[in-house]
């Protein structure tokens, strides 16, 4: 038995070193084994939520991101807790101006659709929307899908659909009593291709995610990539992955879908920290993401060498310049675009 033992023990140290090896050589590949490849497009997530967290005018903001930084690709959250605030009764004033100005100055926009969107909580939904059961509050997520899609499928700014912001990814305390299913998805993404043509996105998170699951239902697969997050316990935390990581995983998941196209649909260039934006100190925030990191940013984004790159945290650039008198990270952004 002795003998066994050891045999065995032998066997399990070597298992572990060779995983070890294949670790530390994927790490290496991860970060020195790719080079800028081929040019990328960069646009923003604009959201009315963010907007107004920060005490900003969401029109003001819009034109702002339009006329100043130049945008062209701009992802745009259609959240149903601002056009039916009130159950059957639709307003889509405020969007109807951000279609209008995008098609104005030629802008693709990718609407973001259902109840799980960009921006905690994750879902939004409105208030008289939470007693319903399951099974009435899906037809009424289905029911709003298809009043935005009716309304805006004419537009000439439509670039692709988005159907929920990473729904197979469970986060957000905002989901905690109306969670999606696979399911769920299905039903939406064939609403939504019932009533226009133009492709559909799915997205996932980028290190967590499996990106199978959403890529083989979608013609897009956006992908969140996060360098620096938040940890009640830990702190600040800063993630291993190199741009590599990313280019890796997307290549291993186009060997099963090679048609599908996979861009990165959330690039942080703001700070997470202990508490949602403004609410905490702001030489910390500056401190998380600054004008340095930004660049830095960008430059991995270049070398992970995906098509498409939506940046995430534009409201908080002109937050800086308008109300804290520091246009720095605005006018680094002016660079790109």
């Amino acid at each position: 038995m002795a003998i066994a033992a050891k045999i065995m023990m032998h066997k399990a140290i070597r298992i572990l070193g060779f995983l070890a090896f294949l670790t530390f050589a994927f790490y290496l590949v991860s970060w020195y084994g790719v080079s800028e490849r081929g040019s990328t497009v960069f646009g923003v997530t604009f959201s009315t939520v963010m907007a107004r967290e920060l005490g900003l005018d969401p029109r003001e903001t819009f034109d702002a991101i339009l006329d100043d930084l130049e945008v062209n690709l701009i992802r745009v959250p259609v959240y149903w807790s601002d056009i039916e605030r009130e159950s059957g009764k639709f307003d889509f004033s405020e969007y109807d101006y951000f279609f209008r100005r995008a098609e104005e100055k030629s802008i693709k926009v990718i609407p973001v659709v259902g109840r799980k969107l960009p921006r905690w909580p994750e879902c939004h939904i409105p208030e008289w929307s939470r007693s319903l059961p399951q099974g009435d509050f899906q037809n009424r997520v289905e029911n709003e899908i298809e009043a935005i899609v009716r309304r805006y499928a004419d537009s000439s700014a439509i670039y692709r659909w988005q159907i929920e912001n990473e729904p197979f990814h469970i986060y957000g305390s905002g989901c905690a009593d109306k969670k999606i299913s696979a399911a769920d998805i299905d039903v939406e993404i064939r609403l939504v291709r019932s009533l226009d043509s133009r492709p559909i996105m799915l997205t996932d998170s980028g290190e967590q995610g499996i990106w199978a699951t959403s890529l083989s239902r979608a013609e897009y697969l956006g992908i969140s990539t996060y360098y620096q997050v938040w940890n009640d316990t830990l702190k600040v935390v800063r993630f291993p992955f190199g741009p590599g990581f990313y280019s890796i995983k997307a290549w291993l998941v186009n060997l099963f879908y090679p048609d599908g196209r996979i861009i990165v649909s959330e690039l942080q260039a703001e700070p997470w920290g202990p508490v949602l934006l403004p609410h905490f100190d702001l030489d910390f925030q500056l401190r998380l993401m600054n004008e340095k990191r930004f660049r830095e940013v960008i430059r991995r984004a270049r070398l992970a060498g995906f098509e498409e790159n939506i940046l995430w945290g534009v409201e908080w650039w002109f937050w800086l310049k308008k109300v804290e008198n520091k246009p720095g990270m605005w006018e680094e952004a002016r660079k790109i675009f």
